[in-house]
């Protein structure tokens, strides 16, 4: 039986650069003049980085390694919520680790440097309250998004086909903004504990770490750069659109970010924060980032529903065989479901039935990334076919536990 999630077969410029999906690019394309752009960008940052870690390290030990331990004790887990927005391709390691890198390191040196020649020539037209108030508003929106955004397109041209969907564009987006988040952050805990006079090299670092990280960590680099992120690949993966449509798209999202970034570090709604507490200064939070949060989930949840849709389609050809039924179909386009099937197999049968229905759901959405517009006498579809017939007869052996 054949479903078709749209009626009728959609033409594959309506796809998008979804049927790519079957194949996958790592990082490592050193025959393309992108890929060593990135590790001489890379070098030569690093060495600013280590520079700059090491003065910290020095000079305040405990708060520098305390920093690193907050900062990982966030960052791993924000970064394993990023990487599986996608349920139906997850990005190559490789490539998520060259984000991040770009973040931390690449876009954060190019950043500083270009915030500190603007605000010195700002600092001559503008009066220093001014400058002191709006500068930040200002300085870091223009640089530290043109620098972050740069990264994705330095990674679209090593890796092309890596942007294939709405949801590669978020999660490189936000990869590529944790990485400055986690970087800057630091920045922010060592210095907080300089200002502080330095006698003290723990509780300045909590106080800041509850401010920017556990208050108002969503609203920061994650979420500037998700918004570009999505910009970037409707423009390089809408095909059949307009490029004036495509690029307007772009600098939309664009603009939204530097426009969040703004609104962010500006002193707008500053008497509530200084006039209240911690319960003000959360309010304070809420009403200048969460608008913009918001509307970023909105984009989440659309380009999720895109690649369902398009998994759909790839897959619909194997819909109704002995690999994969309707309900099953049905099970796989939710993350919800297919977690709450694998935990139904291990309570009935055992967790190693648990581990087995795993199994067999990452092999039948692999079959579905696999056949796009493949017929049934492709060899590679029959191994993976026969793959799933296996794992089937390995679960139905395991008997029902009484």
């Amino acid at each position: 039986m054949m479903v078709e999630p749209w009626g009728s077969r959609p033409p594959a410029l309506r796809l998008g650069r979804l049927a790519d999906w079957r194949r996958q690019d790592s990082f490592f394309q050193p025959r393309r003049a992108s890929y060593w752009l990135f590790l001489v960008l890379l070098l030569g940052s690093f060495a600013y980085t280590l520079f700059e870690q090491g003065v910290f390290a020095t000079a305040y030990p405990r708060a520098w390694v305390l920093s690193l331990l907050l900062m990982a004790g966030v960052a791993l887990p924000v970064l394993l919520i990023i990487y599986r927005l996608d349920r139906f391709e997850p990005e190559p390691p490789s490539m998520v680790a060259a984000a991040f890198l770009w973040g931390a390191v690449i876009s954060i040196f190019f950043a500083s440097i270009a915030n500190e020649l603007l605000f010195g020539y700002l600092g001559k037209v503008v009066s220093p309250a001014t400058l002191e108030s709006w500068g930040p508003a200002v300085v870091a929106p223009i640089n530290e998004e043109f620098y972050k955004g740069m990264g994705l397109l330095v990674l679209y041209l090593i890796a092309p086909r890596e942007f294939n969907s709405l949801m590669d564009g978020v999660v490189y987006g936000a990869v590529i903004g944790l990485g400055f988040q986690v970087v800057e952050n630091v920045q922010y805990f060592v210095r907080a504990v300089d200002l502080a006079g330095g006698q003290d090299q723990i509780w300045p670092v909590l106080g800041t770490f509850f401010i920017r990280v556990v208050a108002v960590g969503l609203y920061s680099h994650v979420l500037f750069t998700g918004l570009v992120g999505v910009g970037f690949a409707y423009a390089v993966t809408r095909d059949w659109r307009p490029w004036w449509v495509r690029l307007g798209v772009l600098t939309a999202l664009a603009g939204l970010a530097w426009l969040a970034h703004f609104v962010w570090n500006s002193p707008l709604l500053d008497s509530v924060l200084v006039e209240g507490g911690v319960a003000a200064f959360m309010g304070y939070a809420v009403v200048k980032g969460l608008p913009f949060l918001a509307f970023l989930v909105v984009l989440v949840l659309v380009a999720r529903r895109q690649e369902t849709q398009a998994f759909g389609w790839l897959v619909a050809t194997e819909v109704g065989s002995d690999v994969l039924s309707e309900r099953e179909l049905a099970i796989l386009r939710s993350g919800r479901l297919r977690k709450a099937a694998r935990r139904a197999v291990a309570r009935a049968k055992g967790p190693t039935a648990g581990r087995l229905m795993d199994r067999l759901q990452r092999e039948q959405i692999r079959l579905g990334l696999l056949s796009g517009t493949s017929g049934w006498g492709n060899p590679v579809l029959e191994q993976q076919r026969e793959k799933i017939r296996a794992l089937r007869r390995r679960l139905a052996h395991i008997p029902v536990r009484l």
